[in-house]
């Protein structure tokens, strides 16, 4: 099987991480400035297929090279302050640990390791202890670590509290060079975020996760290709790029697809691949990205999509509201809600449309054979 620059696949990085320089400034000028720049603590919220994960992997990598270390962790599963606990307490030993001198003879065996005269100082215990001790060490050196968290709206509230008071304490209040950088779907915002027992994540900075615009969407797309010696006709890489509607996992599909149906792509992808290619990830979108976000919608918010995609295109306000037997002013709240996640955008005044192509047939399929249990 001939290899393929994209990478479809969720929590991979993509081969061109294209229109988030901006972001990947800001945390560099934080990591230079120290705990004290108010970008040191952030969050990247956005929907699923945005690219929040793509984007922590990339935050990762360019701290690395600054010779930072770092701490990757996943809020999902029960256990989060153990694994980061455990992992600190790992570069501790390996980078950061110092050693004092004995008065044992030389030669003897101390503790794990063999040391000339010299045993290591007592490992910390508890997360607070050891993030401060791995801290100390690097901050002597003028280095430090990155902490991510991704799914932090799936973590365990109280976990999620005693980090918060945990990275205060060791970052803020101490200044020790501890930063951390978290992503998370929109919905943390009114449940984490809204916490008042985590004011100091409140206080975080917070970078939306938006769709990429055509710029950023054809450099995704076009400058891989180009990377590995293929290339696109003009008319294809439009379709391509209108297809995507700018979401980067979208991008990674369509561009996966395209580059397979091709039968030699250093010859060149044709306007008749990349519909073969937009038509086969159209056909995985749905499961991959679009009925996850179904699942985190109420009723009311699925019956307002429901009656869009009734239309074949943007859909009036009053139309839809006259579909679900309510007022204006009810059908608004709805919509404010579906804008926000990110579901469907404002088109004109009372006007809305889908943000995603696929979203509006996707629902009538499911429509047309519903599941059990959704």
């Amino acid at each position: 099987m001939r290899s393929n620059p994209f990478s479809p696949s969720f929590g991979t990085s993509p081969p061109v991480l294209a229109g988030r320089d901006h972001i990947l400034e800001d945390v560099d000028g934080a990591l230079s400035a120290g705990p004290s720049h108010p970008d040191y603590t952030m969050f990247l919220i956005g929907n699923r297929g945005a690219g929040k994960t793509a984007l922590l992997n990339a935050l990762e990598e360019r701290s690395r090279e600054r010779n930072w270390l770092t701490i990757a962790a996943n809020a999902s599963n029960p256990g989060l302050l153990n694994r980061i606990e455990a992992e600190a307490l790992v570069l501790f030993q390996e980078r950061g640990g110092r050693f004092r001198r004995t008065a044992g003879r030389i030669g003897q065996r101390l503790d794990r390791v063999w040391v000339l005269g010299f045993r290591p100082s007592p490992l910390p215990k508890g997360l607070r202890n050891v993030l401060t001790a791995l801290g100390d060490a690097l901050g002597e050196r003028g280095l430090g670590v990155l902490i991510t968290i991704d799914e932090l709206q799936s973590g365990e509230r109280h976990e999620l509290r005693r980090f918060a008071s945990v990275l205060q304490q060791v970052t803020r209040r101490e200044g020790r060079p501890i930063a951390f950088v978290g992503a998370a779907l929109p919905r943390i915002e009114d449940t984490l975020l809204a916490d008042d027992a985590v004011t100091f994540l409140q206080r975080a900075a917070r970078r939306q996760i938006n769709r990429l615009d055509e710029t950023a969407t054809r450099t995704a797309i076009a400058q891989p290709i180009r990377d590995w010696n293929g290339s696109i006709d003009s008319q294809g890489l439009e379709v391509a790029i209108r297809a995507t509607s700018g979401y980067p996992f979208m991008i990674q599909l369509v561009g996966y697809h395209s580059w397979e149906a091709a039968a030699d792509p250093q010859a060149g992808i044709t306007l008749a691949d990349v519909t073969t290619g937009v038509s086969r990830a159209q056909s995985q979108i749905g499961s991959l990205v679009l009925a996850p976000a179904w699942k985190d919608l109420s009723p009311m918010d699925r019956r307002f999509l429901e009656a869009m995609s009734l239309d074949e295109s943007e859909s009036t306000l009053a139309d839809i509201a006259a579909r679900l037997q309510r007022d204006l002013k009810y059908a608004s709240v709805y919509r404010s809600r579906l804008i926000k996640s990110d579901m469907i955008a404002a088109t004109g005044i009372g006007r809305v449309d889908f943000v995603h192509h696929a979203t509006r047939y996707w629902i009538r399929q499911r429509a047309a054979a519903p599941r059990p249990g959704e």
